[in-house]
């Protein structure tokens, strides 16, 4: 009998297909154990490993910011906030007349057809709650040395002074003020920061531990 021999060429292409497949075996392997996620993946939460315990992870927090005083719908602003540096019309609508008089607005007036309930915008204790004769009933929040923030026109103030409040804390209901044209649903909400007047909507915008 006689005995088949492999031709030349199989051998050689068995030689090269066994390479291959390793080559292909390494290659994927090596890949499987070094994936990373892609880095612009804003989608996902990130995640790292702390230095004296590396089995364990934990997931980096958002900022926390203030709230705006209030969660209802209805609520709209009346009279912004005034800055020298806007144009002319928006500083009239800035404006806030009482008795003949034009006065700059210190704060944000939001105003409603309905009752709304007034919330702590921050952390803090409450340092003083009086009443101004233009606009009502005004309850002072300290969140710490460098932000206080100031709550104008309330009706049913559900808070004292020296007690400690939480972040979106009732503290009060809209109330009125003797301002020409409001409504019977108001709110004045001032922000000083080390002393001075800034304006909320950047106060909102703001992180809590870069004010400490």
């Amino acid at each position: 009998m006689k005995k088949r021999k492999l031709k030349g060429f199989v051998l050689p292409s068995i030689y090269i297909i066994s390479v291959i497949c390793l080559f292909m075996t390494v290659y994927f392997l090596n890949h499987s154990f070094n994936y990373k996620a892609p880095a612009n993946n804003e989608d996902h939460v990130v995640f790292e490993q702390k230095e004296n315990n590396p089995d364990q992870m934990v997931v980096n927090s958002i900022p926390e910011k203030p709230i705006i005083p209030f969660n209802k719908d209805s609520v709209k602003i009346s009279k912004s906030f005034y800055q020298s540096e806007d144009d002319t019309t928006t500083q009239q609508n800035s404006l806030i007349y009482y008795q003949n008089t034009y006065m700059q607005n210190t704060g944000i007036l939001y105003t409603s057809d309905e009752s709304f309930e007034i919330l702590a915008s921050v952390d803090g204790t409450v340092k003083e709650i009086k009443e101004d004769e233009i606009l009502g009933s005004v309850v002072t929040i300290e969140y710490n040395n460098h932000v206080t923030t100031v709550y104008y026109s309330l009706s049913d103030v559900k808070v004292s002074e020296g007690s400690n409040v939480k972040t979106n804390d009732i503290i009060g209901t809209s109330g009125s003020n003797k301002l020409e044209n409001e409504k019977q649903n108001c709110l004045l909400f001032e922000v000083y920061m080390d002393g001075n007047l800034i304006n909320p909507l950047k106060f909102y915008e703001m992180n809590l531990e870069d004010m400490q």
